[in-house]
């Protein structure tokens, strides 16, 4: 009995050893590179929905069971002008034979991979939220991608825009399969602004011969992003935050923090936070600003509007329309004025379009502005000038040297234009108890430049307003300058500069009036 258990045994084991030899038979015949080449053409290019094309492909059996290959290209079919979507220049994938039995491979290493998305239409719904990847009916599973110095080219619409370009440090992907959302985690440099970008997410499923609408989300972090990559732009940024939609265009909402942010406009870096919801269409390169909730210091100013990547590195051409409420005019100075100290602080509020086009000039000459003001409770931080404003105020009145006057509030108000480095002020009201003077005329940035004509109006007459021994040589051009419901209205001029500013009175032009 015993003797024939043995025997059964034997047969049992020389069976088996015959089945596993025909099985491995079978499968170096299936995985022989004459045969294992058009196969694997064939069954990426079924389910990619893409022209696919292998170089070479070897299969070697020591140290173990190892697949490799070279040159395998992916491209969009029917377009035949358009650049290959990927390439991949060298591969492989070690390979056991129940795991190629089972559809799955445990890691694929890639070399030299580059990517080229098409332009195409992305769609117009973001893609559904839900992170559960739950896996579809993929066959072929790889468990784990691994790829270095990669290349991820976006080409725009316009064939002579200059491609978007982001050199990929680390990719690595989990649960690779055509019908599921694939995890990746990836190391980048973003172009523009220049900085590092290490971020986690999903992407598909495989959206088929559509390469520009495969999904993507997940959550990034920028860091050290040189703002002088931007033309009139200085500062370091850091941001982080998430987003989703397609490879050619995404929805990004984030935050970012920029201690040093500095425009090329004479002023000193100041600290800029923001929060924002932007819309990325890499396809042209435009970004729209669906909402950006800034803070200057303690000014909040909120912003909306495009920036177009034009052709050329560095072309940026900004559409913006910016508003700051109960801000503090001192913040804004310090963008625009390099001093210890502000040199007037106060409530500001102020309405603009913005406007930056490209170009090598400085900012200053290329910024637009387009809008209306308000400053209450104004006082200038210089003892000096805060007394003659006081002594302005008192004189307006037509007060005595020994009244009291109480603390001076300034207010401004007007509409302003700026181009090509010049301001232009119109309907400016300037405030002070007892008097009140508007302006129009021009401010130059880059040379300091004034040149302003209006109306001072006072409570007092001229001649009270001089006051002491000097009133009675005055007082014949009370008459002069006298109006209806005020002291004296004096036509006058500022002319000069912002640091010597000349002040005139238009005695011709008040006594042609009177005629």
């Amino acid at each position: 009995m015993a003797r024939s258990v043995r025997k059964w045994l034997l047969w049992a084991l020389v069976g088996a050893g015959v089945f596993m030899l025909a099985l491995t038979s079978v499968a170096v015949w299936m995985l022989r590179p004459a045969s294992l080449k058009p196969r694997a053409e064939a069954a990426l290019a079924q389910k990619l929905k893409l022209d696919v094309s292998i170089a070479s492909l070897s299969l070697s059996f020591t140290p173990r069971p190892r697949l490799q290959g070279t040159g395998l290209v992916f491209r969009v079919p029917g377009q035949p002008e358009l650049p290959p979507f990927v390439t991949v220049e060298h591969f492989w994938m070690d390979v056991g034979l129940f795991s190629a039995l089972r559809k799955h491979v445990d890691t694929v290493h890639l070399g030299g991979l580059k990517i080229i998305v098409p332009p195409g239409e992305a769609k117009k719904a973001l893609p559904h939220s839900d992170s559960s990847g739950t896996p579809g009916e993929s066959r072929v599973v790889v468990n784990h991608l691994e790829t270095h110095d990669a290349e991820l080219t976006i080409l725009r619409k316009k064939a002579k825009d200059t491609p978007l370009v982001f050199k990929i440090h680390s990719l690595e992907m989990d649960g690779l399969g055509f019908d599921r959302e694939i995890d990746f985690v990836a190391s980048l440099t973003n172009p523009i602004p220049e900085g590092e970008v290490d971020t986690k997410g999903t992407l598909g499923p495989w959206p088929g011969s559509d390469v520009w609408n495969l999904p993507v989300r997940g959550k990034y972090t920028l860091s050290n992003a040189n703002l002088g990559t931007i033309n009139g732009v200085q500062g370091t940024l850091t941001s982080d935050g998430q987003y989703q939609g397609w490879l050619t265009q995404i929805t990004v909402n984030g935050r970012s923090n920029t201690p040093d942010f500095n425009l090329d406009l004479g002023g000193k870096p100041v600290p800029l936070t923001a929060t924002f919801t932007c819309v990325v269409d890499a396809s042209d390169g435009t970004t729209r600003l669906d909402s950006v909730d800034a803070k200057l210091f303690n000014t909040p100013i909120h912003a909306e509007g495009i920036i177009a990547n034009l052709p050329g590195p560095g072309n940026h051409s900004i559409d913006l329309r910016a508003t700051v409420t109960d801000g503090r005019i001192e913040d804004v100075l310090r963008l625009v004025v390099d001093a210890p100290k502000p040199m007037l602080t106060g409530d500001v509020n102020v309405r603009t379009t913005v406007k930056i086009p490209p170009g090598k000039q400085r900012l200053r000459e290329r910024l637009a502005l387009n809008g209306q003001f308000g400053l209450d409770e104004a006082k200038f931080t210089d003892v000096q000038v805060q007394q003659k404003l006081q002594e302005f105020s008192r004189r307006s009145q037509g007060k005595d040297q020994d009244e009291t006057i109480g603390r001076v509030i300034t207010s401004l108000s007007g509409s302003f234009e700026m181009a090509r480095g010049i301001l232009t002020l119109r309907r400016l009201s300037f405030h002070v108890p007892g008097a009140r003077v508007d302006l129009n005329g021009t401010y130059a940035t880059d040379s300091g430049a004034l040149n302003l004509e209006g109306t001072l109006r006072m409570q007092a007459t001229v001649s009270q307003a001089v006051g002491g021994f000097k009133s009675i040589f005055i007082k014949p051009f009370d008459a002069i300058f006298k109006e209806k419901g005020a002291g004296a209205v004096v036509p006058i001029t500022i002319t000069g500069t912002q640091k010597d500013p000349k002040f005139g009175v238009q005695i011709g032009k008040a006594i042609k009036s009177k005629k």
